[in-house]
């Protein structure tokens, strides 16, 4: 599909922005998505009442965000990377430290895509740098209705670890950031790590680890679930069998191949693998 001038615009505004980054020049990069941002607002794009506007990076977040909201009709997926600019913009005003001007991109981007688990999660760490503990817990918790990606539940866990670190609440982090290593990747594995090594330090060993008994009711407790959300589970299984029934191989391999990774399920594998092989064939 050919780009658009106005997506083309965008996409150059945030490459712009990426290289700046890459020369340190984070005050310029702000500043030049600042200037496109005005732009478009200047445009007034979508404000037309015909239908919902989005923009979502994938599929599953398109359906997750139905699944979701099945009373929002008709959702119209928008071609312009609207929340990848506002996110961005938020993600850099968050590191130069203007916590209620990141806020407030981050939340447009939100708005934008509620359904990206990475822009909440940045949406999330301005209050944890605002040293709201409270609502840095809140934001995390919201997040895993949508986190459909391992290290997506990874993140959750070790933000909750986090705040309970913060509290001094040492068992409860310790459980959090051992829960989050059996999701986590590389690099999400050995951030735990760290942390578990601090709380180690602090208590002189006297942290406890929970059992995955206790861990749910601390769960019950906080808020938290443990374990992924079993209707981003559903939605995968249903759009998968779905697909697959029209024999729409490709889809049908993308939606089965998240919910084999949230659940590692065999049955659910043996599937995948079917589909796959009729996928190889037709190549």
């Amino acid at each position: 599909m050919k780009e658009t001038a106005l997506t083309g615009a965008i996409n150059t505004a945030i490459q712009q922005a990426v290289d700046l980054c890459g020369k340190k020049q984070s005050e310029d990069a702000a500043a030049r998505l600042k200037q496109e941002i005005d732009r478009l607002e200047g445009l007034n794009l979508y404000q037309d009442g015909q239908a919902d506007y989005y923009d979502f990076n994938t599929l599953m977040e398109m359906v997750m965000f139905q699944s979701q909201h099945p009373e929002v009709q008709p959702v119209a997926d928008i071609e312009e990377p609207l929340n990848r600019l506002y996110a961005m913009y938020g993600s850099i005003l968050l590191e130069l430290g203007k916590l209620d001007e990141a806020e407030e991109a981050l939340s447009i981007a939100m708005d934008w895509n509620p359904m990206s688990a990475d822009i909440a999660f940045e949406h999330a760490e301005v209050f944890k740098q605002k040293k709201d503990m409270e609502a840095f817990k809140r934001l995390t918790i919201a997040i895993f209705p949508i986190a459909y990606k391992r290290r997506e539940i990874a993140h959750c866990y070790r933000n909750i670890g986090y705040y309970f670190v913060e509290k001094q609440m040492w068992d409860e982090a310790v459980g959090c950031y051992l829960l989050s290593m059996s999701f986590a990747e590389a690099e999400g594995r050995y951030q735990a790590e760290q942390e578990l090594h601090y709380i180690y330090e602090e208590t002189k060993g006297e942290a406890e680890r929970p059992s995955i008994g206790v861990m749910r009711s601390y769960g019950e407790k906080y808020g938290f679930p443990i374990g992924p959300d079993a209707k981003v589970i559903e939605a995968a299984m249903l759009y998968g069998k779905t697909m697959l029934a029209q024999k729409k191989f490709q889809h049908a391999s993308y939606f089965l191949d998240i919910a084999y990774k949230l659940t590692e399920n065999k049955e659910i594998k043996q599937v995948l693998d079917g589909v796959n092989e009729q996928l190889a064939t037709q190549h």
